[in-house]
């Protein structure tokens, strides 16, 4: 298998350094808009290739992984899914957007192709998604970050939010979420996406500085019964991201590969 990458920050990073140690079965193709990064990354992995073009990555992969950004994913994930090829998502924030989100399902259906999106930094989408084959009355996510993790959100820099003193910074829907926190509530994305939608899911973003890591507590009630997950996340060098956000998307890219498939 050919897998394409884009976006060769944090995410990127760990993502393929992961597979090239991994001894990953097939070849890496790396598009960055700075190529020096991409190449970068290409000379520490023997699988790995960087490309200079959207075009060269979409013809050459059978799987295309975006990584870079909400934008991005909106800007390629049609030209990816209507040359048939798959497409992970992982700036899951995109799908946000009904009409964007309406567009990449049918793209994926006609071309026979698929769209995978992670569970990243948070588990209990499985529990999810098997909890919504029944009714579901309540999804609420309460996260909690480092300063550092927060300063650039549009939402912090607009309402000029004092990150300085622990506290509830912010509490609305999944979109009100990730249209003021960008890059820092994907996981809200997910959640909205595996149960109630959108418009239903609770969103409370706290902040503490004395914290080094990202708190994600997940809570769920419906006809199956309640559960509730928590996540302390170490984040990756870019302190908007949790290791396991990338852990997630190989373990997704090695169960697409394996013939053997865990989980719901």
């Amino acid at each position: 298998m050919i897998v394409g990458i884009i976006g060769c920050g944090a995410m990127g990073n760990e993502i393929c350094r992961a597979l090239s140690g991994d001894s990953f079965p097939g070849e890496l193709l790396l598009l960055d808009r700075h190529l020096d990064r991409a190449q970068h990354l290409a000379d520490i992995s023997a699988a790995a290739t960087a490309v200079a073009s959207l075009q060269q990555i979409v013809e050459g992969s059978d799987l295309v992984v975006e990584c870079a950004s909400v934008q991005a994913a909106r800007d390629i994930a049609l030209s990816v899914l209507k040359k048939g090829k798959d497409l992970m998502v992982l700036s899951v924030g995109a799908l946000v957007d009904a009409d964007f989100r309406q567009s990449i399902y049918e793209a994926a259906r006609a071309n026979k192709c698929c769209v995978y999106i992670p569970s990243g930094a948070i588990g209990g989408i499985d529990a999810l998604l098997a909890a919504s084959q029944g009714a579901i009355n309540r999804v609420t996510l309460t996260t909690t970050k480092p300063s550092k993790g927060l300063e650039t959100a549009p939402y912090v820099l607009e309402n000029d939010v004092n990150l300085t003193l622990p506290g509830l910074i912010f509490e609305g829907t999944a979109n009100e979420a990730i249209a003021g926190f960008p890059q820092n509530i994907n996981v809200s994305a997910t959640l909205a996406l595996a149960g109630v939608g959108f418009e239903k899911t609770i969103v409370r973003i706290a902040v503490d500085p004395s914290y080094t890591h990202n708190v994600h507590v997940v809570e769920v009630e419906g006809e199956f019964g309640t559960f509730t997950a928590r996540f302390e996340n170490v984040p990756t060098e870019n302190k908007r991201t949790s290791k396991l956000a990338a852990y997630s998307a190989v373990a997704t890219l090695k169960r697409i590969i394996d013939p053997v498939k865990l989980g719901t």
